[in-house]
This record gives structure tokens, sequence and C-alpha cells, in this order.
């Protein structure tokens, strides 16, 4: 999962099926820029890959959502719950494989505080920044947490706010990871689907006050460097 700058990820689906809205490692205080995914395999119908414009999702919040959000923290990490949902509903229990995977991925926690508006560092927008690897929002219940995340998260996955890609064999996306949630779609049974994806080093959210994300555990330079100010 962790690697340098040649490092190729699999998204493999012999190691589970995401199947969550998400950005790719928000997990770690340094967010990737941009996100690279090669089709390598394909299953014969179904896996397509939808996005979501987050700098849009937050331009169309009514204004009083605005200034709600544009005070909130929340807390991201890589130990997140949409898997445990996924495998409560399975018969005969966890792939072996599969949980091999999840524990590897889990084997070292990362934690960081981002804001949930971030000031997009070349366009000057702001943008939401949520998706499944956020725990919670900091200073709320767990009440009042879950129920703000579901209305933002519902918010920027309109479907007037996506673009969906049906892949072909051999296609590469190139898609920025500071503004945008993707989903690949886990709608093609047992079929085989394998992706290569690289990422390019991001730097670190600042908020529109000017403080910048706080790891709060884990040491996140494996994945990678600190952009230069």
């Amino acid at each position: 999962m962790r690697g340098d700058e040649h490092a190729v990820l699999p998204i493999d689906s012999d190691h589970g099926k995401a199947n969550s809205w998400h950005s790719d490692v928000t997990f770690v205080d340094r967010i990737p820029a941009i996100s690279v995914l090669r089709a390598v395999t394909l299953p014969p119908y179904g896996g397509t890959t939808v996005w979501a414009n987050t700098a849009a999702a937050y331009a169309d919040l009514h204004p009083a959502l605005q200034a709600l959000v544009e005070r909130l923290w929340a807390v991201h990490s890589n130990v997140y719950d949409y898997v445990a949902e996924r495998d409560e509903q399975r018969i005969g229990g966890i792939d072996v494989k599969e949980q091999g995977y999840r524990d590897e991925f889990r084997s070292q926690l990362f934690e960081t505080e981002h804001p949930v508006v971030r000031v997009h560092p070349e366009t000057g927008e702001r943008v939401l920044v949520l998706g499944h690897f956020v725990k919670r929002l900091v200073g709320l219940s767990s009440r009042e947490s879950d129920a703000l995340f579901q209305l933002l998260q519902h918010h920027v996955t309109k479907l007037e706010n996506t673009v969906r890609w049906n892949w072909s064999p051999g296609d590469v996306a190139i898609w920025d990871n500071r503004a945008t949630q993707h989903y690949g779609v886990a709608d093609y049974g047992d079929h085989k689907r394998l992706l290569h994806r690289i990422t390019v080093a991001g730097d670190v959210p600042v908020s529109i006050d000017g403080v910048p994300s706080t790891p709060r555990t884990g040491d996140a330079t494996a994945y990678s460097t600190t952009s230069a100010a």
C-alpha cells in the first residue's frame, strides 16, 4: 500500500472492492494531488468508475451551510467502517486473502485532522474534503457528526455533480484528487477486475483561514514527500 516514486498500487478485486465514495489517501497529511489509473483486466460487464466534483459541491451549498462547514475539521483514518458493514452481510465470513490485505492496510494506524473546506493550492477554489476515510467531525457528538457528514456527503455525490466512465482495456484516467471523490462500482460479481494506480505527491491542505492539516497518528513520509512551499 505504501511506496516510493516508482510504486504502482494494484487495484485488485481479489483484495476487495471499496464500493464507496472517497478521495485517495486522505488519512495522511499530504493528500495526493493527482491520481492516475490504468485498466489492466476488466470484467465482462460493470466495474465502472464514477467521479464527483467537490469544488462544485461546495459552490452549490446554501450560504448558511458554507458558513458552517468552513469552520469544521474532520479526523480521517485508514481504519474505516464501510468494509465491516459489508462483511456482516456476507455468507460464510471474510475471504482469507482479502482479510490479509486489509490487515496489512491497517497494520499502521494513520489519523489526520483536515479542514472540511480546503483552499485548492492552484485554482484558489474552496473544496470539500470528505469521503469514507472520515472517522468523525471534530467537536461534535457522534450523532451530530454522523448526521452532518451524511448530509454533506450526499450533497457531494448528487447525480448532477458526477461523471461515469465505462472502462475499455488500456484506458488511462487522470484526475485531480484534491477536488474530486470517486467510486468504483462493484457490480461485476466474481469476475476479475485489475487496474494499476499511481499517485502524484501533493501538499498539506490549508483551511480558509490558512491553518494546515495536522497529523494525529502515524508517520506518512512513506506515502509521499511534502511539496515545497
